[in-house]
């Protein structure tokens, strides 16, 4: 327990997946962690990264993308008949 928190870049090398992936699944409330007091600060538990990882490595499924953020089409209004 007497670990040192993982940044996200860390956690994300242990988990094998790009900062940007953890980093959407942190929004999504996917993966536990702590705020820091810096701005964008979020940090991890070891134990909670070892658990993620022997239990799946992949994204879950749902978790939206920043590709598929910048891809959506926007709903096309309705005109007044």
């Amino acid at each position: 327990m007497g670990e040192q928190p993982l940044t996200i870049k860390q956690a994300a090398a242990v988990l094998g997946m790009s900062p940007w992936t953890l980093r959407d699944r942190v929004t999504a409330g996917t993966v536990p962690h702590r705020r820091t007091g810096k701005v964008r600060g979020v940090v991890f538990d070891p134990e909670h990264i070892e658990a993620i990882k022997r239990a799946d490595s992949r994204p879950a499924l749902g978790t939206p993308s920043r590709a598929a953020a910048r891809t959506r089409v926007p709903r096309q209004r309705r005109t007044a008949a």
